[in-house]
């Protein structure tokens, strides 16, 4: 038995082979803009959820606070800033988009009204008086 009370070294090994993985994940995270959970977190890293929260562990607990606070309130992974859409080019895509809702709109209206028309047609026929349009 050992005097100091220290790890055994595999023991030690272990627990850098865990917190390797799980800054590894959290790289991945960071980068590819992933849900942030302790539990999501742990099961990709293969360590238990009380590993993360052992603040004994390095910073580990801070690092996985820090990425989840990042995330926006929807509950939805945050896309990483390469990613993110610019105000410049975020204009066009509205414009573009509320004209192609407005091109539906004016052939929804088209479609309805003809739709009442052969609905109008069918009934006038069904009465036997023929269509008179």
């Amino acid at each position: 038995m050992r005097a100091d009370n220290s790890p055994h070294p595999a023991a030690q090994q272990r627990r850098l082979d865990c917190i390797a993985r799980v800054r590894a994940v959290l790289e991945a995270l960071e980068c590819d803009g992933g849900a942030v959970t302790v539990a999501g977190v742990a099961a990709r890293a293969g360590v238990s959820r009380t590993f993360l929260y052992d603040a004994a562990r390095t910073t580990l607990p801070a690092r996985l606070r820090d990425l989840a606070t990042k995330q926006p309130a929807t509950g939805r992974p945050a896309l990483p800033d390469h990613q993110r859409i610019s105000t410049k080019s975020h204009e066009p895509v509205v414009r573009a988009l509320r004209e192609a809702n407005r091109k539906l709109h004016v052939e929804n209206e088209r479609l309805r009204n003809e739709l009442a028309v052969a609905l109008g047609q069918l009934r006038d026929l069904r009465r036997g008086l023929g269509s008179s349009v």
